[in-house]
């Protein structure tokens, strides 16, 4: 029976300011619950959400609000199910169901002595990951130093932030450098449906694939345009979709409608690791490569993507690099860290690491909490 419940909103301040061609991050904004049963067992979830609506329409403030008034004050007394969210997913605001899922599923697994992930896929995760790093939107004369700098950490993937901008001119310089590189690009639907032609250039550089390369209403506006262009599309580069897929349903109309060769998968953005799931199995199932993403996100997040990361099919390797990369202090101990490229994957009950409760309350600007009492 859940008994606790604390809501947290953090700021964690960032080492560098992180640019897509949608916005930009200099202090990390997330929001980490905290769910307490009777027996003393404790599960952690972070929602990923942004402060601005630049990646979906789901915000800090529209996550707060809805975990504060709705969701939290409702777990009280109840036991500590899963399930228990499934109702929500109507709302369409898989983030904030998902931090409630994660945080569930962590107490659950708690209580059985098992790994979290390992739990909810149904199999062992791998013994180690590759390192897989993505670069924002800085200089054009910074991006090659910056590259290497991880090619001398022994990364083997590099994903790259572009824009119409000059995004071409920014893989060409990388892939003049690195010609053996596995190199990825994402657009963050920079790109409008006028430039099918410079997203077709990206086929000379032999790239693992092209990420939310159009603005797009929605898959029913891309998926009609699509039909209209017809064999001018001719694109050879793998399309791969991010942040277009918001649900299971979102994953099967885009597969069925030929819009997508690859799928970039966050727990956060599916609606949590049941979500996360159901769409590995459909892509497994249906010839979809599937990857790991990232959301610039804490620990308590990206030990759920570093343990999807070691099941062992990727497609390629996902965007994960130190903890220590983006911040000076991160929320679990051991911090994830790469050695020779490669990390051990954490893989011990629940998270598989030790959420470090000071260094949430220090970097913690508000906070509630609720408390179940039977009289």
């Amino acid at each position: 029976m859940i008994t606790k419940v604390a809501l947290y909103h953090v700021q964690l301040p960032m080492k560098f300011t992180f640019k897509t061609a949608k916005g930009e991050v200099k202090v990390r904004d997330t929001i980490v619950i905290r769910i307490e049963d009777d027996k003393g067992h404790v599960g952690y979830g972070e929602c990923v959400a942004f402060v601005d609506p630049f990646y979906t329409a789901e915000t800090v403030g529209s996550c707060w609000k809805k975990l504060k008034e709705h969701y939290l004050p409702t777990l009280l007394g109840k036991p500590a199910d899963p399930s228990v969210v499934a109702p929500w997913v109507q709302d369409k605001r898989p983030m904030t169901v998902a931090v409630v899922e994660n945080a569930l599923f962590h107490v659950k697994c708690a209580r059985l002595g098992v790994n979290t992930v390992e739990y909810v896929i149904g199999q062992p995760l791998g013994p180690r990951i590759p390192m897989g790093v993505v670069i924002g939107d800085i200089p054009l004369d910074k991006i090659v130093p910056a590259v290497q700098s991880y090619v001398d950490l022994d990364c083997e993937r590099i994903k790259l932030k572009v824009s119409p901008k000059d995004g071409y001119e920014r893989v060409a310089v990388v892939r003049n450098a690195f010609p053996n590189l596995t190199l990825a690009v994402d657009g963050n639907q920079s790109y409008s449906y006028d430039d099918l032609e410079t997203i077709r250039a990206y086929d000379e550089f032999h790239l693992a694939c092209v990420e939310e390369p159009f603005q797009m209403k929605n898959l029913q506006e891309y998926h009609a345009w699509k039909q209209q262009v017809g064999p001018k599309w001719n694109i050879e580069t793998k399309i791969c979709l991010d942040e277009s897929i918001l649900s299971f349903e979102d994953l099967v109309y885009a597969h069925t409608h030929g819009l997508l060769d690859v799928l970039n998968v966050k727990v956060g953005r599916l609606g949590g690791l049941t979500m996360a799931k159901q769409a590995i199995d459909y892509c497994r199932n249906h010839g979809i490569g599937y990857w790991i993403g990232s959301m610039v996100e804490s620990s308590i997040s990206k030990l759920l993507h570093v343990q999807l990361a070691a099941l062992g099919d990727a497609y390629m390797a996902g965007d994960l690099s130190d903890s220590l990369r983006y911040f000076h202090q991160d929320l679990t101990e051991p911090a994830l860290a790469f050695t020779e490229g490669y990390m051990t994957v954490p893989n011990g009950v629940g998270l598989g690491a030790t959420v470090k409760e000071e260094v949430l309350e220090q970097y913690c600007i508000a906070k509630e909490t609720w408390t179940y009492s039977e009289i």
